[in-house]
């Protein structure tokens, strides 16, 4: 009986171990970086990949603050927080 159990604790060991190395594997180290267009009127993010996304990616809340008040004159708290989470 103890011998079943040494084995059931190894495979038990094995199997956790294969399950957290895939889930490492899986995980993406992409950075994203705050970007504005040349023309200055739109905020979005690149990653590592060169894959584009939202400001909320890559910007921070100043940089999406100072961005609305650039182009708009003032700033939507209320869409900041709802939007961004700012």
């Amino acid at each position: 009986m103890g011998t079943v159990i040494t084995k059931m604790k190894k495979l038990l060991s094995i199997l956790a171990l294969c399950v957290t190395s895939l889930l490492l594997v899986s995980c993406d180290d992409e950075k994203w970086t705050c970007t504005i267009h040349e023309s200055g009127k739109t905020m979005y993010s690149v990653n590592t990949k060169g894959e584009l996304g939202g400001a909320q990616k890559g910007c921070s809340c100043d940089e999406i603050r100072a961005f609305e008040y650039d182009n708009w004159g003032e700033v939507d708290e209320d869409a900041m927080k709802e939007d961004f989470g700012c």
